[in-house]
Parts: structure tokens; sequence; C-alpha cells
């Protein structure tokens, strides 16, 4: 039986994950009571957050999740996004179907709360994209020298902020938010790393408004000496164009103390602001390219309810056919057979509406597994990519017309962990 898990539980769920996740650090007695206490407090407050627990019979805990209920951007459009964490399984009952059990009670739960589209960051990418969890968005990570940064902004008007300016953060944080397709607003759990200042902020005003801040943490550059440092930014979020610059600018005079800047970001288009964007590992990729960072797969996305992303979303700011239109297509989705099957999906009106069909799968304009999809509507990857490569065959389509219709323009920007 999979049910919510109370403050009596905690215990059984610390000692599970524990052994699920060693690298957690909690399998000691102070560790793991500091964990507990965590647990009961996210458990005990009004957030955002639900655990799960798959009980036996003789009540025994083998398998948890933590159900976060998110407000995400999907293309400029605020919708209701579930992501799905702390999925751990119990170290003596491996290989029966737990994962299984409680990847399938997620997705009832979202289906039955309308959620459209739901995302997880995997320990392993092959075992979610079985369950069709498409690839989210790249993430590079920079490690770039202060000098790099451009000096032309004021650094003099960036300053300091403190758990003080909680809101002000939250309210920047959440603007960028809503200026970014994949961006998810601020969480609770977010509010509560500001209270604890568990890392340093910076920051620039405009008036009385903060349109620009910084998270960031300075750590000693491994075998130096002491008054040698590392920064590491974990959030970079602004408003205005001039905020980025000064920002540029204060980390630009960081040279004295820092030596390596480390910038983990989706966006690939930073390295064209700045003077020198190789890191320092000192090799080319053949014939003469510098290598200038790493980059990683992470977040996934899935759409849990077709019919609702469709009707949430309804492809807002995206092109719109000239006259009414219908796209026949079967989408591939055996881990919720409800969505496997065909599909019309029509515009009429200004408006984009879906409903199952009868067509069979020679019929269709369209075939698409729901991984596929999903990365699609998201904007991770075209359909002129999916064709391309040969995932997909639309032969009786325009892939070009089709992107221009379902592809945001821009690639999803994704802070949040969860």
């Amino acid at each position: 039986m999979i049910r919510l898990l109370t403050k009596s539980n905690t215990k059984q769920a610390a000692t599970l994950l524990a052994m699920a996740y060693p690298g957690m650090q909690i399998a000691g007695e102070e560790a793991q009571q500091a964990f507990i206490e965590r647990l009961n407090l996210e458990i005990e407050t009004e957030n955002n957050l639900s655990f799960y627990g798959l009980f036996t019979e003789q009540n025994e805990l083998v398998g948890t999740y933590k159900l976060h209920d998110l407000q995400g951007n999907v293309n400029g459009k605020i919708v209701r996004v579930w992501g799905i964490g702390t999925v751990g399984v119990h170290f003596f009952h491996k290989k029966e179907g737990i994962a299984k059990r409680l990847l399938q009670h997620f997705h009832e739960m979202a289906r039955s709360e309308n959620v459209g589209i739901v995302a997880l960051y995997p320990f392993n990418t092959t075992f979610y994209q079985k369950m069709g969890y498409g690839y989210g968005p790249t993430r590079y990570q920079y490690k770039l020298k202060p000098a790099s940064f451009p000096s032309s902004g004021d650094r003099k008007k960036v300053i300091m902020l403190s758990p003080e300016n909680e809101e002000e953060i939250v309210a920047v944080y959440n603007k960028f938010a809503s200026l970014h397709h994949g961006m998810i607003e601020r969480t609770w759990h977010e509010r509560n790393l500001i209270k604890k200042k568990a890392t340093y902020y910076a920051g620039v005003y405009e008036g009385d408004e903060l349109v620009g801040a910084l998270a960031y943490a300075l750590l000693p550059v491994k075998d130096s000496h002491f008054l040698h440092h590392e920064m590491t930014i974990f959030e970079w979020v602004w408003t205005k164009p001039s905020a980025f610059m000064d920002l540029c600018a204060w980390i630009h005079s960081q040279q004295d103390q820092v030596e390596r800047v480390i910038v983990r970001t989706h966006d690939e288009s930073l390295i064209y602001q700045l003077e020198d964007p190789r890191n320092d590992s000192n090799r080319l990729i053949p014939s003469v390219y510098h290598e200038i960072g790493t980059v990683g797969i992470g977040l996934m996305y899935r759409i849990s309810s077709i019919e609702s992303f469709v009707q949430q979303t309804n492809f807002h700011s995206l092109e719109r056919p000239d006259h009414p239109a219908t796209i026949s297509l079967f989408v591939q989705d055996t881990f919720i057979p409800q969505q496997n099957g065909s599909y019309h999906l029509s515009f009429s009106q200004d408006r984009w509406s879906i409903e199952k069909s009868s067509d069979s799968l020679e019929e269709v304009d369209l075939s698409i597994a729901i991984s596929d999809l999903s990365s699609w509507w998201m904007g991770c990857v075209s359909m002129e990519q999916l064709v391309h490569y040969g995932k997909v065959n639309a032969d009786k389509l325009s892939a070009r017309q089709l992107d221009r219709w379902f592809k945001p323009e821009s690639k999803p920007v994704c802070l949040t962990s969860f």
C-alpha cells in the first residue's frame, strides 16, 4: 500500500534513505537524527511537499518518494508542474518492482489532478526514459578566470544581501522565472536556504527595486594555501541587462582572491559574453578546439496528461495556423497505457484541442514516443532534429512547420533542484 508518510514513519524513512543514498551521509546517529528532524519539519509545515511511502502488509516501509507541487513557466504561461524526488527503495527489497509502483502512483496522482507535465532528476537516465521521460536541457559547467568577465559595468552598484532581503530576492527570482521558459517559481525549501544563509548573495538595485541577484560560495582551491579560492555561482538571475553587466564587473574585480569562477548554466551563449571562455584543463579537442567546460544531462520531462498539457498551455505565444487544421498523431506510451494510441490535434478559433481517435498506426500523420513528444513540446529538441536522426517519420507533414506551431523557441532554463 502507498500512503502519505507521517512523523511516526520518518525514522524508517531515514534508515531506508541512508542505505539507498550513501552519498547523503546520514547513516551516523547524529546525522540521521538531524535528517529525521528535517523530515518532521517538512511534514508538519504547510508547503509544496508531500511524502509517500510503500508499505508491506507487515507495515514495513520499502519505498519512498517526495512529491513537489510546483509552478512552472511553460513557454510564457505559468502552469502546475509536478516534480518527483527522493525516490528510495529499501536495500533489501531491490528488483521487486518497487520503483515502478512508486512512479505509477505518482503518475496516477498527477493525472487525477490534471497536471499535464511532470519532471525529475534521474539517478539513471535509461531507467526513466523507459518510463516515458524525455531528456531535458543540457547544463554546462564553465570554470573561468575572473578577468574573463566584462568590466564595463559598475561594480560599485553591487551590494551584499542578507536574509532580511528574502522577499526582494524572491521577487526578482520570480520575475526572472516569468521571463524564461522552463523556470520554476521560488519554492518553500529555497526560501529556507535564504533564511539560513546557505550561500552568500550579491545584488544590484535600480531605485528601490532589486533587479539582479547572485548566490555564491567561496571555497579553497584544492592543494593550495588558505588565501587561494574558487567562487562557485549557484544561482544568477537578472531582469535588466545592466544588472548582469554590473555583476560581471564585480566578479572581474575579484582577481586578487579568486582563481576561477565556476558557473553552471543552461545557456551556452554565455561564452560569447566573455573575453576568454577557456577552462583550466589546457586540453584541445581536435583539430584545435580549446576545452571550455563540461556538459551534462539531468532534468527529464514527461507529459503525464496529453489532454491537460494541450488545454493548459495551448502552445502559448507560438505561431498559429492561418486556417483550421487537424494533425493525426500516434503516441507510444506503454507506461501510462491510457495515453497510448491515436489523437486528433486540431486548431480552430485560435485554440488547440486534442481528443483520442480510432485511427490506426498506418493512418496517422505522425508517430512519436511519449519521451520524444515530451522533449519536443518542452523545446529541448526540434522535430527537424528528430526527423534528421531517424527517430520520427514525418513525411506527410513539414517538420519545420510543426516546430513553429509546437516547439518553444528557446530551450528550458531550470535552477530548481528536487
